[in-house]
C-alpha cells in the first residue's frame, strides 16, 4: 500500500526531482539559462507523462480525487508552462542571467497547481491556495528590479486579507463539521440548509478568494500589477498557467460544493461577470502597455466564463471550459509573439514599439493579427467556437440583456485590438528590431496552426475535451 502511494506521487516527484536538479546545476556554477530551461521541462515532461499514467489514482485519497477532469487541466498548464519555460530562456539569455529562481518557483508553481487541481477536500484547497500565493508572490520578486515597498505591501496585505477570509469560511465548517470538510460531505450540509445565512457566508468566503487571484471585478487590484510590473516570462505565467489552474479549480467548486447555493450565488456571478467585461473592455482602451492590455483584455474574456458559470449547469460549464480553452490558445499566440519584440537586446512592451512591425517582420504581424482576430472571436479561427459557445448558452437560457451587454463591450474591445494592428500596419517604423530568434518563430508558427485548425475540430478533439470534462462531479 505504501508502495503504491509512493508511486502515485510520481508525477509531483518528477517535478521535485527537477527542483534538486535546478539547484546541483546552480551550485555547480552553470550560468545556462537555456541548460536550465531543457532540464525544467525534461522534468515537466516527466511529470506529465505519469500524470497521464496515474491519471485516476492519487498518493492520498483522503484530501485529493483525480480523475480525467483533473488529467485535462493539468494537461493545459502542462502545455503551455512547456511553451513557457522553452521561450523564456531567450530573455534570460539576453539579460545575461540564468534564471535559475524562476525556473524552480515555477516547478513549484506546478506541484501546487497537481494539487490545487486534485483537492477534493477544504484543508487541502487552502493550503494548496496559500502556497500558490507564496510562490507567486516570489516570481513577482524576480518581476521588479526594486519593487517598490507600496506595491509589496499592496500585495502582501490583501493577498493576507484574501487568505484569512478564505481561512475564516473554513475555520467555521470545520467547526460545525467537527473536521469533516470533504467536499461531499459539505455539498449535503449545504444543501439541507440552503437558508442558512452563516453557511451561505462560509461558501462565498470560499468563492472570494479565486475572484480575486483571477482578477475578477471588482477583486482585480493586483491583476494589473502582476502583469505591467512583470518580466516577459513571469507576466506570461501570470496570464495563462495561473488563470488555468484556478479556473479548473474553481469549475470544479462550483459542481462538487456550491451547487446548492446557485440561487443565491447567480446573480452575484452575474453581476461580478458583466463589471468584468465593462472595466476589462474600457480598461484595455485606456493602456498602453501591451501587457496591461491584455490583462485587461483576460479581465472581459474571464467575465464572460464567469457569466456562463452562473449557470450552474454541465452544458454551459462546459461552454465556459471551451471558451476558455480556444482563448488562452490565442492569448498565448500574443504573447509569443511578444517574445519576438526586441530592440538592441531590450525587450519592448509599449505600444508604440509596434509601428512599422509590418515592415520587417510581416510573419510575426501576421501571427499578431490571427491571435488578436481570433480573441475577438472573428470566423474561421479558434475563438470564433469559443463566441459561437457563449452566445448560443445565452441564447437558450434568455439571457438577452447580459448578451447584449457582453457583445457592446466586446466592441469596445475590439478598439483596442484594432489600434495595436493599426499600429502595427500603418505607421512608420520608430524601432531597429533585432534579429529574430528561430525558436521563438517556431513556437508561434506552431500556436497559429493551432488557432486555424481548432475550430474544425479536428479528430474530433471537442468530443475529447467534452469527455473528460463531463467526468467532474460523477
Amino acid at each position: 500500500m505504501i508502495l503504491h502511494q509512493l508511486v502515485y506521487t510520481l508525477p509531483e516527484l518528477s517535478l521535485l526531482m527537477g527542483i534538486v536538479h535546478l539547484g546541483i546545476l546552480y551550485m555547480l556554477s552553470y550560468e545556462s539559462a537555456r541548460l536550465y530551461a531543457r532540464v525544467s521541462r525534461f522534468w515537466l515532461l516527466a511529470s506529465i507523462f505519469w500524470n497521464i499514467v496515474f491519471y485516476d489514482k492519487t498518493f492520498s485519497p483522503l484530501y485529493f480525487a483525480n480523475d480525467a477532469y483533473t488529467l485535462l487541466f493539468s494537461l493545459l498548464a502542462g502545455f503551455l508552462a512547456y511553451i513557457m519555460l522553452g521561450l523564456s530562456s531567450a530573455w534570460f539569455s539576453v539579460e545575461n542571467r540564468t534564471g535559475c529562481r524562476y525556473y524552480v518557483l515555477v516547478l513549484c508553481a506546478l506541484i501546487g497547481i497537481d494539487l490545487l487541481l486534485a483537492a477534493s477536500n477544504l484543508v487541502a484547497l487552502l493550503f494548496c491556495y496559500i502556497l500558490l500565493i507564496f510562490i507567486n508572490y516570489r516570481l513577482l520578486g524576480i518581476s521588479y528590479e526594486k519593487l517598490p515597498s507600496e506595491a509589496a505591501v499592496r500585495y502582501m496585505g490583501v493577498s493576507a486579507v484574501i487568505v484569512l477570509i478564505f481561512a475564516a469560511g473554513f475555520g467555521f465548517l470545520n467547526y460545525i463539521q467537527d473536521g469533516a470538510v470533504d467536499f461531499s460531505e459539505l455539498y449535503a450540509l449545504f444543501s439541507g440548509n440552503t437558508a442558512s445565512l452563516p453557511l451561505f457566508l462560509a461558501a462565498v468566503a470560499i468563492v472570494v478568494p479565486f475572484l480575486y487571484s483571477l482578477g475578477i471585478a471588482p477583486f482585480h487590484i493586483m491583476a494589473e500589477d502582476k502583469a505591467g510590473r512583470g518580466i516577459l516570462p513571469v507576466s506570461h505565467y501570470f496570464a495563462l498557467v495561473v488563470p488555468v489552474a484556478l479556473w479548473g479549480a474553481f469549475i470544479k467548486l462550483n459542481i462538487e460544493l456550491l451547487a446548492p447555493y446557485k440561487a443565491a450565488l447567480a446573480p452575484v456571478y452575474v453581476g461580478f461577470a458583466l463589471l468584468s467585461a465593462i472595466f476589462g473592455a474600457v480598461g484595455a482602451n485606456a493602456r498602453i502597455n501591451l501587457h496591461r492590455i491584455m490583462s485587461y483584455s483576460s479581465m472581459y474574456h474571464f467575465g464572460v466564463v464567469l457569466l456562463l458559470l452562473s449557470f450552474f449547469r454541465i452544458e454551459t460549464d462546459f461552454a465556459a471550459f471551451v471558451y476558455l480553452f480556444v482563448y488562452t490558445l490565442s492569448l498565448n499566440g500574443g504573447y509569443l509573439v511578444f517574445y519576438s519584440l526586441k530592440s538592441h537586446g531590450e525587450y519592448l512592451a509599449a505600444t508604440t514599439s509596434l509601428s512599422g512591425l509590418a515592415e520587417t517582420r510581416p510573419y510575426t504581424t501576421g501571427a499578431l493579427l490571427v491571435s488578436l482576430f481570433s480573441m475577438i472571436g472573428l470566423p474561421p479561427l479558434a475563438g470564433f467556437t469559443g463566441q459561437l459557445g457563449a452566445v448560443s448558452e445565452l441564447l437558450k437560457n434568455g439571457c438577452y440583456v447580459s448578451l447584449g451587454i457582453i457583445l457592446l463591450f466586446l466592441l469596445v474591445l475590439a478598439k483596442a485590438y484594432l489600434e495595436i494592428i493599426k499600429t502595427a500596419y500603418f505607421e512608420h517604423k520608430v524601432k531597429i528590431f533585432d534579429a529574430e530568434n528561430k525558436t521563438v518563430l517556431l513556437y508561434t508558427m506552431f500556436c497559429m496552426l493551432c488557432i486555424v485548425f481548432v475550430s474544425f475540430n479536428p479528430y474530433g478533439l471537442f468530443h475529447l475535451l467534452q469527455d473528460m470534462f463531463y467526468v467532474v462531479g460523477l
